[in-house]
């Protein structure tokens, strides 16, 4: 077998191991969810090409705790998890040959599908409006009562980020002061900018857009 999917199997077997064994510890001891060996835990196993496992463990043991599988305690990990997995989804797919890239300096600057561009650019323009929007509602029920039923869900808020409305949602911190004391926005949505423009220049190189 090759060892590049050797390596990601056993990373992924160990991330569901290491991740169940420490989400049940903090169920039972939940001060642990503040300790360093967790955010490691939780951190450097999707990093290394665990995330699949990791996604297993979090899906898995938050369901059994009942609840929401994705709260404000563990949001910031599945989101890590998210994000490792389609960067090493990347990598997979060039190293097995599913896609035939093409990273040349000549195709990255020229080659360019206009009319799908067109199409990625309303999209893109379309869901930065929404985040923003988003964003700025949250922030006005935020000091307007805190109404928890009318609040946006931070998954939610992330997963526009994630889905192209980084820009958006990171113009909307700067404005309106919304989630600039989250480490996982701060962080979040520069990373979820950097993949999203990695997925597009992707996507040229292996002659989609």
């Amino acid at each position: 077998m090759d060892p590049f999917i050797t390596y990601l199997i056993s990373v992924n077997l160990l991330a569901l191991v290491a991740g169940a064994i420490d989400l049940i510890i903090c169920r039972r001891r939940p001060e642990h969810e503040d300790s360093t060996a967790h955010n490691l835990i939780m951190g450097i196993f999707p990093i290394a090409g665990g995330a699949l496992g990791m996604l297993l463990a979090l899906f898995v043991l938050t369901g059994l705790a009942g609840g929401r599988r994705m709260n404000k305690g563990n949001v910031a990990w599945w989101f890590l998890a998210i994000v490792c997995l389609i960067a090493w989804g990347m990598v997979v797919a060039a190293r097995l040959g599913l896609v035939a890239l093409d990273v040349s300096m000549d195709r990255i600057v020229s080659g360019w599908d206009l009319e799908r561009l067109k199409v990625v650019g309303i999209y893109l323009a379309a869901i930065n409006v929404a985040t923003f929007a988003a964003f700025a509602w949250d922030k006005h029920v935020a000091a307007s009562g805190n109404d928890y039923g009318r609040r946006i869900p931070e998954a939610f808020l992330l997963g526009l980020g994630l889905m192209g409305g980084s820009p958006g949602g990171l113009l909307a911190m700067g404005l309106v002061r919304h989630k600039t004391r989250k480490w996982y926005f701060v962080w979040g949505m520069p990373l979820f900018l950097v993949l999203d423009l990695a997925l597009l220049l992707y996507a040229h190189a292996s002659g989609i857009v």
